[in-house]
């Protein structure tokens, strides 16, 4: 307590001695005699409040901020007794023997003159002089700083009258400011009367002179006099440079001076020691020092005159900008006094200062940063604000200008207040230093991060750009900041979100785009989002924003660092916290991931329009430079440094994306180059998932695609419509644009979380089908697969579908767009197809590579991994026409003609063109038959086949392999639990493998040595133009059959024939030829049977008819008749006949082999033994097969001349054949008995010559 007192007693006691500032030093006055209460005057309407009172370190106690006296003692503040009186003599100023203030001298003063127009200085005497002329006033013969100009006044009231009613001065008493004839009226009509006589608080009522009278509503009365005015100055000024007043400053901050020898070691009395401790403030620790400094700051920095140098160093541009002339009537109510408010006009026009005063502006800014007070322009247009938003704030260390700036756009903050403060944060974009809190909250954290010493190479300010940046980038780095820096880092980023006008850079290369295009000037966040607005252009007109203007805007979202947190960006949190609380609620709310979050779900039914909006908005920015992204900056930082060849790519300026690009491609590197670490891959595929949202999200391929965009894709305007629309039109991009497109597809078939509408419509499906395959980070085109293999199932949605469809046709376009088939067919593609340009040509490129190894016996070529990637391509190209490019290009007329009426998918179209095969056109009929041929050689490829059937093969032939699957199924068609339509199609291939030769690769691969020694004709024939268009019509299989009767076929041969004979015993379908002839004849004669044909019913019925003459088409009467002689070759192939005879075989033919009608032969001899006893069923029919076979003889045509004598011999009229013989040889004998020779007889010299 008694060292308080004394810092106080000695504070005091020299402030008294200079008499311009307080009265006789005691309780006459009836007021605490603290040169520092009352920061408002109570004659003003003030009165002390706790917010005023700010707290004292070290639990002191509490008196009224800035004032000397201000905790200084936890009791009650000492009350000064009446004690010796401290005076200044009549005659005793600043200089030696002068008067303190005498009567003013009769002169010519003006006093509604105006100080501070234009050039002119204040009219005032010499350093200690009051408002009068001649060397008897103040001070004695010191000089001004600055220096007076024009004509000094004479020191004379106007008129030569003196005052009325100005208390005259006894002797020994000293002058009080309101006992000052050029003040007295001034303090009367603006501080009341019982305005405190404390000179500190009736400076301070002075200064904020007229304001009360102003919020009033009074129009008059609210000025200074010019008089009063001129005294003031001459009184601050005389303040800031006397002696004894740098003696109690000296004593007040003793402890701190120590500890600054630079401020220490300044002579008294050169106004120099106050600037030296404003300099030094953030390092002084006393409580009564900084107290006392800042109610300096008060007086000091209400006239830039008063301040060190700023006078001489920007008066020009005080000048130049016309900020001399601050005040006219009507114009801002209640400026500060005067002159105060010409620091503020050069704050508005910053940039346009000279690098001198600019510095000084800056300085004033950086010293005024702590308390509200000392910024007098805020101070006055902010006080009612002040009032409103922040009464329980503490004043001090920037809290109100914090609070105030949390409430900056409310409706009910006042626009003067909130322009003040627009201006103060410009000028702390310019110098950091002008921010206290976040110089004070992240002093320790700039120097361990090394960023407070960073400056230009002028040694210029350092930018609050540059210090967020540097903080943010160790931050990111893994730098561990206090509690406190971060959470001022993020208050002041996100003042820059929130008001375009603190950005003098977007205002100034952004003018235009402003005025034109965002209605004029909008705060709250408005113009800026706008402007990023404009970014997204429109693909007629895509340049709306000027190259600067852009740049100015990345800077500020790179400042502002909003790409690591969402609530940073006002406008983007007001729209997105909903969707945010719903779907990404476990994100910590300041973490970067809650914007990764929101963009994985932006094709949630969650996500809201004006959400997705303002999330583009700025990802457009975050796209452009990958620092921007914490998470990819964190991941990828080393990749970059190693990969990317940019060493220095945190200082450099690199083209937009170029770092991501590089990143992009070690992602999938070639043999010879490294890939990035697993964390960075995961990242760079997270990016391109969320950036596939799109083509904005992308530079490089905004870049190179603009005039494609335009000219294709104008009307796509929806999200994500223009990068599909570009995919669709791969063919027809320019080059550039064609190969960025070609990559981002490539991603897109890896990584089905890239395919963000795929995603989107398919969400249910892949939970229901695929959902194992997303447990990878990147399913490598598995879950694509997985859609594409269940797209027709019963369970499949419409949306899911027509998404899995799309992107089926976009693949078309490239092999690479399919990942596991460009993975796994790479090297086969450049071996044997290096001329194929697109997908479908590669795929029938390979196909045919692989067919023709299978029919030759060759080993194959083409990979195993590649063969089982095409055969998944073929079966998804028989699925639907318009994924097989070729056979729709060549069968849209015919699909027209005959389909038109069907769906495409499900094989509807192909099965339809099948069914109508022989009214096809000569072009359709061609593709078609190769795409059979292609089938027929892996049924897993023909889509209608393995989708009706794909249960029975799960059910009778699992595990069966491609080429015996054919030949199972049909062995299980009969059995009861079979599907029909499974059966139905089974049938239908068959049938059509039976009809060409060439679509049956079994038969082709066992007959391969048959068909040419006995059926080399038909080969011929098939290799003509004309039949590569038509079918053989089972013409081939007829040949074998013809062979297989007489046992001239080979083992493999005669083996697959017999099965087909006895496969046609049961269903005259799969008998082409016999079908053909005997259709009619059969729906004529066996209606009843044709009904239902496989069960064998149409061709017993047949025979039964044949036998009974009644067959009279003599080409089905031929092919019923070649059936009974197939029949009779081995009784396997007569199916009904096996089935009524087999228990017979087994018991009385056992032991004797199969084939060549031997065991036929067995049971027909057993039939003709009495003593044996055949089933009933067995015996009908045997006789029934031998009475037909009989009359088949009868009626067959003869082979061979064998045959023919045969037949001749048998027959009944045997002898008229022989005679009609014999008489044929007769007349040609007894002919040339009677004719002679022919020839003309000669000489036998001659015939042997």
């Amino acid at each position: 307590m008694a060292s308080d007192l004394r810092v106080l007693l000695v504070t005091y006691t020299t402030l008294c001695l200079f008499s311009s500032i307080c009265a006789v030093f005691g309780q006459q006055d009836g007021v605490r005699n603290d040169p520092g209460a009352g920061q408002i005057p109570a004659a003003a309407g003030w009165q002390q409040t706790k917010r005023d009172v700010a707290p004292v370190a070290g639990g002191q106690g509490q008196g009224p901020l800035g004032g000397i006296a201000a905790g200084v003692g936890n009791g009650a503040q000492p009350q000064y007794q009446q004690q010796q009186k401290l005076r200044i003599n009549p005659g005793q100023g600043l200089g030696a023997g002068q008067r303190a203030f005498q009567k003013p001298a009769p002169g010519q003063f003006d006093p509604n003159q105006k100080f501070d127009q234009g050039n002119q200085r204040p009219n005032v005497g010499l350093p200690g002089q009051g408002p009068g002329a001649g060397p008897g006033g103040m001070g004695g013969q010191g000089q001004w700083a600055p220096k007076p100009v024009g004509q000094q006044p004479q020191g004379q009231w106007q008129g030569g009258q003196q005052p009325q009613g100005k208390p005259k001065l006894g002797p020994n008493r000293p002058m009080r400011i309101s006992e000052s004839p050029a003040c007295h009226d001034d303090v009367a009509n603006l501080c009341g009367k019982n305005a405190l006589r404390n000179n500190f608080s009736i400076l301070e009522c002075l200064q904020n002179a007229g304001e009360k009278n102003t919020r009033a509503g009074k129009k008059d009365g609210g000025e200074l006099s010019d008089v009063c005015n001129q005294f003031l100055w001459s009184y601050k000024y005389n303040l800031t440079r006397d002696v004894r007043f740098d003696s109690a400053a000296f004593e007040v901050c003793k402890p701190d001076l120590k500890k600054l020898p630079e401020c220490a070691a300044i002579e008294k009395g050169q106004g120099l020691l106050l600037p030296c401790l404003y300099e030094v403030a953030e390092n002084i620790t006393t409580v009564q020092c900084r107290q006392y400094i800042n109610r300096m700051k008060a007086i000091t920095f209400s006239d830039y005159r008063l301040i060190k140098d700023f006078y001489t160093q920007c008066q020009s541009d005080v000048d130049k900008l016309g900020c001399g002339i601050v005040y006219k009537k009507g114009e801002e109510t209640a400026l500060p006094h005067k002159q105060g408010a010409t620091i503020n006009c050069l704050e508005k026009k910053i940039e346009e200062l000279g690098e001198t005063c600019k510095k000084q502006i800056l300085r004033v800014a950086e010293l005024t940063a702590e308390d509200y007070h000392t910024d007098r322009a805020l101070f006055f247009a902010c006080r009612d604000d002040r009032e409103r938003f922040c009464e329980a704030e503490t004043a001090g260390q920037g809290a109100i200008y914090n609070c105030l700036l949390k409430h900056k756009f409310k409706e009910d903050m006042s626009e003067n207040c909130r322009n003040k403060l627009t201006t103060r944060q410009k000028v702390a974009s310019v110098d950091y230093k002008a921010n206290y809190r976040l110089i004070r909250k992240c002093k320790e954290d700039m120097k361990k991060t090394k960023c407070a010493k960073l400056r230009d190479s002028q040694g210029r300010e350092f930018r609050l750009s540059k210090l967020l940046i540097c903080l943010e980038e160790a931050k990111h780095n893994d730098v561990k900041l206090s509690g406190d820096c971060v959470a001022e880092l993020e208050e002041t980023r996100k003042s820059l979100m929130e008001d375009f006008m603190v950005n003098p850079e977007v205002i100034t290369q952004c003018k235009k785009e402003m005025a034109n295009q965002c209605s004029g000037l909008q705060r709250g966040g408005k113009t800026l989002h706008c402007l990023m607005k404009l970014t997204q252009g429109n693909p007629k007109d895509p340049k709306k924003l000027s190259d600067n203007c852009e740049t100015a805007l990345m800077q500020l979202v790179k400042t502002a660092d909003a790409g690591a947190n969402y609530r940073i960006d006002k406008a983007l949190h007001k729209a997105c916290k909903p969707v945010r609380d719903k779907i990404c609620k476990e994100v910590e709310a300041g973490d970067a991931k809650v914007l990764s979050c929101l963009m994985e779900h932006i094709y949630d039914p969650e996500m809201t329009k004006e959400c997705e909006t303002e999330l583009l908005l700025l990802q457009y920015f975050v796209s452009r430079d990958f620092k921007l992204d914490p998470l990819l900056y964190k991941n990828c930082k080393r990749d970059v440094q190693d990969l990317c060849f940019t060493e220095d790519f945190e200082n450099s300026n690199l083209p937009e994306g170029v770092v991501f690009a590089c990143l992009h491609r070690h992602l999938h590197p070639d043999d010879r180059e490294m890939t990035l670490q697993p964390g960075c891959q995961a990242q760079v595929h997270r990016l391109l998932r969320q950036r596939a949202v799109s083509v904005h999200l992308n530079p490089q391929i905004e870049a190179n695609c603009r005039s494609d965009i335009g000219q294709y894709c104008a009307d796509k305007t929806g999200k994500g419509e223009e990068l599909s629309c570009l995919q669709e039109h791969h063919k027809e991009l320019s080059d550039d644009c064609k190969s960025k497109i070609g990559g981002f597809t490539e991603e897109e078939a890896e990584d089905i979380k890239m395919n963000r509408k795929l995603m989107a419509a398919c969400a249910p499906m892949i939970k229901q089908f695929c959902k194992d395959f997303l447990s990878k980070k990147v399913d490598e085109g598995a879950a694509l697969q997985c859609l594409i293999d269940h797209k027709n199932d019963d369970e499949m949605n419409e949306k899911c579908q027509a998404g899995i469809e799309h992107f089926q046709l976009i693949q078309l376009q490239d092999y690479r767009f399919n990942f596991k088939f460009k993975e796994s067919c790479r090297k086969d593609v450049i071996a044997f197809c290096k001329t194929s340009k697109d997908k479908s040509s590669i795929v029938n490129c390979l196909s045919s590579k692989v067919r023709d190894d299978t029919l030759k016996d060759n080993p194959q070529n083409i990979s195993e991994e590649c063969r089982k990637q095409l055969k998944a391509e073929l079966l998804q190209r028989s699925e639907d026409i318009k994924l097989d490019p070729e056979l729709f290009q060549g069968c849209e007329d015919d699909v027209k003609k005959l389909c038109s009426n069907l769906k495409a998918g499900k094989a509807r179209i192909l099965e339809c063109l099948r069914d109508h095969r022989k009214e096809l056109g000569e072009k359709c009929h061609l593709k078609l038959f190769n795409r059979v041929k292609e089938q027929a050689q892996n049924v897993k490829t023909d889509f209608a086949f393995m989708h009706s059937c794909q249960r029975m093969i799960k059910q009778f032939c699992p595990g069966t392999a491609p080429d015996s699957l054919f030949k199972c199924l049909k062995a299980h068609k009969n059995e009861p639990s079979f599907d029909p339509n499974c059966k139905a199609v089974l049938t239908k291939r068959s049938i059509q493998k039976k009809e060409d030769f060439r679509l049956n690769p079994r038969m082709q691969k066992a007959c391969r040595r048959d068909m040419p020694k006995f059926c080399n004709d038909i080969l011929d024939k098939s290799k003509t133009k004309e039949y590569q268009e038509k079918s053989m019509e089972g013409e081939m299989l007829l040949c074998l059959k013809t062979k297989f009767v007489v046992k001239q076929l080979s083992p493999d041969c005669e083996n697959y024939v017999k099965d087909t004979i006895q496969e046609a015993s049961l269903d005259i379908r799969m008998d082409p030829i016999l079908y053909r002839v005997c259709k009619d004849t059969a729906r004529k004669l066996c209606g009843e049977q044709m009904e239902s044909p496989g069960q064998g019913q149409v061709e017993e019925c047949l025979k039964s008819k044949l036998h009974e003459g009644k067959v009279h088409d003599i080409k089905c009467r031929m092919q019923v008749i070649r059936l009974l002689q197939e029949g009779r070759a081995d009784i396997h192939v007569d199916t009904l006949l096996y089935k009524a005879c087999a228990l017979d075989i087994k018991h009385f033919c056992v032991g004797i082999p199969q084939g060549e009608g031997r065991q036929m032969s067995c049971i027909l001899e057993a039939l003709e033994d009495t003593t044996i006893k055949l089933h009933p069923d067995c015996r009908r029919m045997l006789a029934e097969r031998k009475e037909t076979w009989s009359y088949a003889v009868k009626e067959s045509p003869p082979g061979s001349l064998s045959d023919l004598a045969a037949m001749v011999n048998a027959s009944e009229a045997r002898g008229y054949f022989l005679t009609v013989l014999l008489v044929i040889i007769g007349v040609l004998f007894f002919g040339g008995l009677c004719c002679g020779r022919a020839t003309k007889r000669i000489r036998a010299e001659l015939k042997n010559k």
